[in-house]
């Protein structure tokens, strides 16, 4: 047991270096130069190859104690940043996955209304390619694209949008998905699903959770580098890269976490049911679904 805690302690230790320190060193040093550099100086090398002979040739440096000094100061300033940085993953999460209130509200209606448009755009080209091809003198020119029509409506959203991000709304439409397949509430069963799950399938949901901090941190960081941008301006563009890249990188992630979710109820529904008392001998359908919401729910 002791080794499995060791190992345990290893790899936190070394997932906590590589999410948190290192990219927190990275930013404290990042900030030194911008604080030596400022606006006028962007990109003056020569001075800032000044400032490094300056500290590591001075009387700090050869001292034992104030060289220690320097190190502890790093490492507390990086610990501070990260700190920062996992509370701004937080909010990215919340800001992605969460409504904003009436100014939610607002977006949410816009969007909806694009979905609705683009969806009305697909269904008229099926009826228009549906109609082409039953005709008895053949189409004719080219018929519509109706994969990239589709496409754009999933660009959107994959269902009718209920969030003011298409994040929010990807992760609301495996829920959705599985009321309108399986009746069953899925915030109410997936705890109880999570444990009847074996570990080999839990790690890959784990993994994918993880992915999508792992984005949403990754904003963190950048909105830290675009608020140095105040003191140099090139810090601005990493940071703003790091946004772009974060916000990218978690539409990838949620797709593939709301995927692996979906998955686990078809697997695992079934099982689910019988665990409450409520086993099902061929398809599990929404009358099986809504019966064990019911029993999750603790209706009576």
């Amino acid at each position: 047991m002791n080794a499995v805690i060791a190992s345990l302690g290893g790899k936190l230790a070394e997932r906590w270096l590589a999410g948190l320190a290192l990219p927190g060193v990275v930013f404290v040093a990042v900030c030194a130069a911008a604080v030596r550099l400022g606006h006028a100086h962007w990109w003056d090398l020569g001075l800032l190859r000044q400032e490094v002979d300056r500290l590591a040739l001075g009387s700090p440096a050869r001292s034992t104690g104030s060289a220690l000094l320097i190190v502890l100061g790093v490492v507390l300033a990086s610990v501070v940043a990260a700190t920062v940085a996992q509370s701004l993953e937080r909010l990215v999460v919340a800001l992605w996955t969460q409504g904003w209130g009436r100014a939610g509200e607002a977006v949410t209606r816009r969007r909806r209304r694009r979905w609705h448009a683009a969806v009305d755009s697909y269904e008229n080209a099926l009826r228009d390619k549906a109609r082409r091809l039953r005709s008895r003198d053949g189409a004719t020119g080219p018929l519509p694209d109706t994969q990239a029509l589709a496409r754009a409506c999933d660009r959107i959203a994959v269902t009718e949008p209920d969030r003011p991000t298409w994040i929010g709304d990807r992760m609301l439409a495996t829920a959705v998905r599985v009321r309108d397949c399986y009746g069953l509430d899925l915030a109410a069963a997936w705890p109880r699903l999570w444990l009847l799950l074996p570990e080999e399938t839990r790690n890959p949901l784990a993994l994918a959770q993880a992915d999508f901090t792992a984005a949403a941190r990754r904003v963190g960081w950048g909105l830290l580098y675009l608020a140095l941008g105040l003191l140099w301006w090139p810090a601005a563009l990493i940071g703003l890269g790091l946004c772009v890249a974060g916000w990218r990188h978690g539409r990838a992630t949620v797709s593939v976490l709301a995927d692996l979710v979906e998955a686990v109820v078809d697997l695992h529904v079934r099982t689910l049911g019988a665990t409450l008392g409520h086993p099902t001998d061929g398809t599990f359908g929404t009358a099986d679904g809504q019966a064990v919401t019911s029993l999750l729910r603790k209706d009576r």
